[in-house]
């Protein structure tokens, strides 16, 4: 695979979170002439300042819904590949505050669309979810649009720029994610919560999701949403391999450890979708991941894809997660706490 990064100035939206932290360590190690990380919080900023001491690294204080903020970026530094991950993402919370969502996922996508063509970014990836595929939730829906905004900019872009998505499912470990916050509470000795033990959910590692995207990128030529191949794991099994298997290395008793049902919340599924019935048509190949590609002409394009007949790509329906593979990552996860578990 050729290297995307060589001496190239690469932005990073939401660089100081669980994905855009490791895209910034990937694109440092693959020979990056600069990276910027931009977010809004300055502990954030001062903390993965700490952690990664390197001259190329630049941390900008802003926010991708301020319009202002953005273009006082693009003025300072000439962009070559735009990584957008900066996002409202927890389900809950964006039920809660809707207006709050769309002002970063949507209005802010827009914002970095209008800056990257503006200023002839040559690859602009915006990270999405398996909640865009079919939203039922705010933050599913606010997603789905960002999608939108990012693929329609090809039609108006310049012909040596690319506008693609990645969309993926539940990064193990990641900030604010089940992983962490079933250690927490380990620890601190509160229940366990479950929202239904019949839950499954898409999910991957740190690494394997930002090499997936380097890879997207590399492929992107504009109008595709790369869709990582993901197994999933059951909520329940997690419960039981916390409960069983992890507990007693933390020196927990697991009968000091209660569990709680609380049912689905709002705009909680049952499973995940990575694919909806229109994108089906028009899904091609690529090893480890899938492409949908903008039309059925696309393909020439891509010599090396190939067309599938894959009607349904759900959480429900792909191979599980052992439980003995569950209690490796979360005794990785023991092992290398991410940065942002700090941030």
């Amino acid at each position: 695979m050729k290297n995307v990064f060589a001496g190239k100035t690469v932005l990073v939206t939401g660089g100081t979170g669980s994905i855009g932290s490791d895209i910034v360590r990937q694109a440092l190690e693959q020979k990056a002439g600069k990276v910027i990380v931009f977010s809004r919080d300055e502990i954030k900023h001062f903390l993965i300042r700490k952690a990664i001491s390197d001259d190329r690294l630049e941390t900008v204080v802003g926010n991708v819904s301020d319009l202002c903020s953005i273009e006082r970026l693009f003025n300072r530094f000439d962009i070559d590949i735009v990584y957008h991950a900066a996002a409202m993402k927890h389900v809950t919370i964006c039920e809660d505050f809707p207006l709050e969502a769309v002002a970063t996922n949507i209005v802010g996508t827009q914002n970095m669309v209008d800056l990257a063509i503006r200023c002839g970014v040559s690859k602009m990836i915006t990270i999405s979810t398996d909640k865009a595929a079919y939203p039922v939730n705010v933050m599913g829906a606010t997603k789905f649009i960002a999608e939108r905004i990012t693929l329609t900019a090809n039609k108006i872009s310049k012909n040596d720029q690319a506008f693609s998505c990645v969309r993926f499912g539940n990064v193990a470990g990641s900030r604010g994610s089940v992983i962490p916050v079933y250690i927490d509470d380990l620890l601190n000795k509160r229940p366990l919560q479950v929202t239904d033990r019949e839950v499954t959910r898409f999910a991957m590692e740190i690494p394997d999701a930002v090499r997936l995207i380097i890879k997207a990128t590399e492929y992107a030529q504009g109008g595709e949403i790369f869709i990582l191949k993901m197994r999933a794991f059951k909520l329940g099994d997690l419960i039981d391999v916390m409960l069983e298997r992890v507990a007693p290395r933390l020196s927990v008793s697991p009968e000091s450890i209660q569990f709680r049902a609380t049912g689905l919340e709002i705009g909680e599924k049952l499973h995940e979708d990575l694919i909806n019935d229109n994108e089906s048509l028009r899904i091609y190949d690529l090893n480890d991941m899938y492409a949908v590609l903008p039309d059925s002409e696309a393909y020439v394009r891509y010599p090396a894809m190939k067309k599938v007949s894959l009607t349904r790509y759900a959480s429900s329906d792909v191979e599980l997660i052992s439980r003995e593979e569950m209690e490796e990552i979360v005794i990785n996860y023991l092992k290398n706490r991410p940065l942002d578990l700090y941030l």
